[in-house]
């Protein structure tokens, strides 16, 4: 299905599951924050119900308008009290959550950073190898290209010379069969001159 036939590596394995382990406990931290968060969310709604529920039935069962300000003022101080020890737990939360944030990173920077070094060797041993063998592919299809044309020129050379080396050894004799004919006919014109 996939065009990518070579195996995985041992360095780029190594890379990831570095990385597959940080990121699942940064998650796991991360979760238990927000599963934190949401615990001290829950158990301030169920308090504000549990006191709404009670000024409630508090304010109903008044005989006086001036009991209905006295019990939603004497409700008022631990309403505060809760607000400010859901924001301290909050606060606490978050700061705990930093911590163990960073003590996480701190637990897989070293191996997450080998990791990576071996991994980045690796793809740049692999990628030098990768150049080099192009190089040497397109060096030798140069090469095979060079030789047609080195072929081509040789034999219109080796042609040359033997059209030249023909063309002189064709003069040569004619050069020598002019030269027979001559004395032949210089040896003709002696003969012809000499008294019979």
């Amino acid at each position: 299905m996939f065009p990518f036939s070579q195996s995985i590596t041992p360095a780029a394995k190594s890379h990831v599951q570095a990385q597959v382990a940080f990121f699942n406990d940064m998650s796991r931290s991360l979760f238990q924050m927000a599963q934190q968060v949401n615990e001290v969310h829950l158990r301030l709604a169920q308090t504000w119900l549990e006191d709404l529920a009670t000024t409630s039935q508090a304010v109903i069962t008044a005989g006086k308008p001036t009991e209905v300000f006295t019990v939603t003022a004497s409700r008022a101080q631990p309403v505060a009290d809760r607000f400010r020890a859901y924001q301290q737990q909050l606060s606490k939360i978050a700061a705990d959550g930093q911590t163990t944030l960073i003590r996480v990173a701190g637990d897989h920077a070293d191996e997450t950073a080998r990791a990576a070094r071996e991994f980045t060797d690796e793809v740049t041993r692999v990628t030098s190898e990768e150049t080099e063998r192009t190089l040497r592919q397109q060096h030798d299809t140069m090469r095979q290209l060079a030789n047609p044309l080195d072929s081509m020129v040789d034999s219109a050379t080796r042609q040359a010379r033997a059209a030249m080396g023909n063309g002189l050894d064709m003069a040569s004799q004619a050069a020598q069969a002019a030269q027979a004919a001559a004395r032949a006919a210089s040896g003709q014109s002696r003969k012809e001159g000499q008294p019979s």
